[in-house]
C-alpha cells in the first residue's frame, strides 16, 4: 500500500509561491485551503466562469422538490484575504506551460491578459453527458434539459410546474433523486436507462433490485433494460419513445452522468486517458508544476490502484488536499478512492464503498459475499426499520473489498466503516472483531453490520475447508 497522505502545518521558508487555480467548486476551494495551511505566504488566485462563487450541486434535485426552498440557499461565498483572491466571470483560454503563464479573458470586458504561476491547479470539473439520442442535441433547451447548476434546476422546476408528464434519462443516484423530485410536484415519470439493474457500477443487482420495486412504489413508470430510442416533436419536445412505445411527454431531463472538463488540458498537451487528465499520486499531470483535481481526473482505485475517475465531492476533496499542498512545494500522497457515497432515493437511503460483485470480479478478485436483511434496531422498538447490507471481501485473502446497504435509516456509518476497514486492509475475521456502540433506540446489539460480516465468513470457511 502506498503511504498515507501527508499535510505539513508549518513551514519556515520564507518564500511565497503563487498558485493559479482555474476552477472554483469543492476542488479549488480546498486546494486553496490546503495550500495556505502548509504555507501561509502562499499566493493563491482562482479564477470563476460563473458570476458567483460556488454552489452545493448534491442539493438540486431537493431544491426542485421543495425540501429547500430557495435555489438561492444552495450557493455560497468564500471569504477573500490579502493572499486569496477570487476572480468571477474569468475564463482561462490557454495556457503557456514552458512561460508558466495561463491567458485569462475577463468576461465582463472582454479583455484578455496573461497571468504568471508558480504551481497550476486544474479544478474544471465537469459537464453532463448528452447521451447519442435522436432529438437530444435537437431539442436541448427546447424541451430536452440538462440539470448540472441552480439555474438548470430552477428552469426545470418552472417548467415542470406548468407540465403533466416527463421523463428522465439516467437511473443512477441522481437520476433517480430528479425523478422522484418531479413526482413529487405531481408528474406523470418515466424514467429509463438501457441497463436493467440499478446502480450498476455502485450496488449488485439483488440490492438495487430493493429501489426498482420502491420508485415503482412511489409511482414512478420504470423502463430499466430498455433505454430510449429517440426524443420526438417539431419544434418543441412532445414524446419520447421507449423501445419502440411512443410516450406523450412535456419534457425530458438528461441525467445520465458527466464528462470530464478538458479542453484546457489537452490544449496545453496535458496527457488524457478514458476522456480524463491523467494523475498520478501526487495529483501531478504530465505537466511538471500543473495538478488536476475532481471531476475532470483520472486517478486510481485504493484497492488495487486500477485507474478510476469518481465524480464525488469527497473525492474532489481528499484530492484537493493532496495537490493543495504539492502545489504549495510540500510533499502529499493521494492513496485512491473507493466510491464512498450515501443518496437519499424516496424513503430510502443507499450507501456504497469500493466494488461490487461485478466490478471486483472484472478487476480479477473471486469474491466471498455475505448479505442481512433486518431491522436497523430491536424489532421491539417502535421505530425499527428494514435495512439490507452487503459486504464483499477477497475469497483469497479475506480482505474487505466493498459493501453497500439500502433501508430507511443508517446505511451510511456502517458503509463508513466497510470504508475504513477497507482503508485499513482489514480481512472479514479482523473486521468482525471490531466493537460498536449499542442503545436500542439508535442500534441493534447484534447490528446487521456484524451480521452480513459473519455470513461472509461462513461462506469463506466453507469455501476454503472445500479446497
Amino acid at each position: 500500500m502506498s503511504k498515507p497522505t501527508t499535510y505539513f502545518l508549518i513551514i519556515l521558508s520564507t518564500e511565497a509561491p503563487h498558485i493559479v487555480i482555474i476552477g472554483l467548486g469543492t476542488g479549488g476551494l480546498y486546494s486553496s485551503r490546503a495550500a495556505q495551511r502548509f504555507n501561509r505566504r502562499t499566493q493563491i488566485d482562482i479564477y470563476e466562469k460563473r458570476d458567483y462563487h460556488m454552489f452545493s450541486p448534491c442539493g438540486i434535485p431537493y431544491a426542485i422538490e421543495g425540501k429547500v426552498k430557495d435555489f438561492n440557499d444552495l450557493k455560497h461565498v468564500v471569504p477573500t484575504t490579502r493572499t486569496l483572491q477570487i476572480h468571477l466571470q474569468h475564463e482561462a483560454l490557454e495556457v503557456d506551460p514552458e512561460a508558466k503563464k495561463v491567458k485569462i479573458r475577463n468576461l465582463e470586458s472582454g479583455e484578455d491578459s496573461w497571468v504568471e504561476y508558480d504551481a497550476l491547479i486544474l479544478a474544471t470539473g465537469s459537464k453532463p453527458t448528452i447521451l447519442p439520442v435522436p432529438g437530444a442535441d435537437e431539442f436541448l433547451g427546447k424541451g430536452m434539459y440538462t440539470i448540472s447548476t441552480p439555474e438548470d434546476g430552477e428552469l426545470v422546476r418552472d417548467i415542470a410546474l406548468e407540465s403533466k408528464a416527463c421523463a428522465v434519462i439516467g437511473g443512477g443516484a441522481i437520476g433517480m433523486e430528479i425523478a422522484l423530485a418531479l413526482k413529487h410536484l405531481g408528474l406523470d415519470v418515466h424514467i429509463t436507462k438501457r441497463s436493467e439493474p440499478a446502480l450498476p457500477r455502485n450496488v449488485d443487482p439483488d440490492m438495487g433490485s430493493i429501489l426498482v420495486d420502491h420508485i415503482k412504489e412511489k409511482g414512478l413508470h420504470v423502463h430499466f433494460g430498455k433505454g430510449i430510442d429517440s426524443i420526438n416533436g417539431k419544434d418543441v419536445v412532445e414524446s419520447v419513445t421507449i423501445e419502440g412505445e411512443v410516450i406523450p411527454v412535456d419534457f425530458v431531463v438528461m441525467a445520465a452522468g458527466v464528462d470530464s472538463n478538458t479542453d484546457l488540458a489537452e490544449k496545453m498537451g496535458i496527457v488524457c486517458e478514458r476522456g480524463s487528465i491523467k494523475t498520478d499520486e501526487r495529483m501531478g499531470t504530465s505537466i511538471p508544476d500543473v495538478y488536476a483535481i475532481g471531476d475532470n481526473c483520472l486517478s486510481y482505485n485504493m484497492i488495487d490502484k486500477s485507474p478510476a475517475r469518481i465524480a464525488l465531492a469527497t473525492t474532489a476533496y481528499r484530492q484537493a488536499m493532496v495537490a493543495g499542498v504539492n502545489a504549495a512545494g510540500g510533499e502529499a500522497v493521494y492513496d485512491g478512492t473507493l466510491g464512498t457515497f450515501v443518496s437519499f432515493v424516496g424513503d430510502l437511503e443507499v450507501s456504497a464503498t469500493g466494488y461490487n460483485t461485478s466490478g471486483a470480479e472484472r478487476a480479477g478478485f473471486e469474491v466471498v459475499s455475505g448479505r442481512a436483511n433486518t431491522v436497523n434496531k430491536p424489532n421491539w422498538m417502535p421505530d425499527a426499520k428494514e435495512i439490507s447490507i452487503k459486504i464483499l471481501a477477497d475469497a483469497e485473502t479475506g480482505k474487505l473489498l466493498g459493501g453497500h446497504s439500502i433501508g430507511s435509516e443508517g446505511t451510511d456509518w456502517r458503509v463508513n466503516m466497510i470504508a475504513l476497514g477497507i482503508r485499513k486492509g482489514m480481512t472479514l475475521n479482523e473486521f468482525a472483531s471490531v466493537e460498536l456502540a449499542y442503545c436500542p433506540p439508535v442500534s441493534e446489539l447484534y447490528d446487521p453490520l456484524l451480521m452480513a460480516t459473519d455470513v461472509a465468513l461462513r461462506k469463506l470457511d466453507a469455501k476454503r475447508r472445500r479446497a
